[in-house]
């Protein structure tokens, strides 16, 4: 039976690409063994994922469908922390040029980096944190 690569997976996403392929009816199998992958010394760890020759068509559809709805959530997760990842960057230069005006930024600069990371974990959060806030004043609210 002739086989065509349809598709090249790392080692993460391979049991779902087979386990998409199989559920989609088709006969994936892999070109390498997926066990001995990561230890070939490579720095990407690929393994080929084929199906039968007619099979093809259809797998690559599916796989490509699969991939766009990747990128697509990708894009959706990125394009949510970019104004957490802004507004937590000028936070941390507004105060390091405050450092700096004070000669402490040297000194400063681990803390900074903290500040930054805690800035940016409660903007990135914020939606949920208020949620947790609402749901505890209305808890309490409806006991008291």
């Amino acid at each position: 039976m002739d086989k065509v690569v349809v598709y090249k997976a790392n080692t993460e996403s391979l049991p779902v690409v087979l386990g998409l392929l199989r559920k989609g009816g088709f006969s994936p199998t892999t070109l390498e063994d997926p066990a001995i992958v990561p230890y070939r010394g490579g720095h990407r760890h690929v393994v080929h994922v084929a199906v039968p020759r007619e099979q093809a068509p259809g797998a690559a559809s599916v796989l490509r469908k699969w991939d766009e709805a990747q990128e697509t959530d990708i894009k959706e997760k990125t394009g949510v922390l970019a104004g957490p990842l802004l507004f937590s960057t000028m936070v941390t230069i507004g105060l390091a040029l405050v450092f700096l005006f004070f000669g402490i930024l040297l000194e400063a600069v681990a803390l900074l980096f903290v500040l930054w990371l805690v800035v940016f974990a409660v903007a990135a959060n914020a939606e949920k944190i208020t949620k947790i806030v609402k749901r505890r004043t209305n808890s309490k609210a409806r006991r008291g």
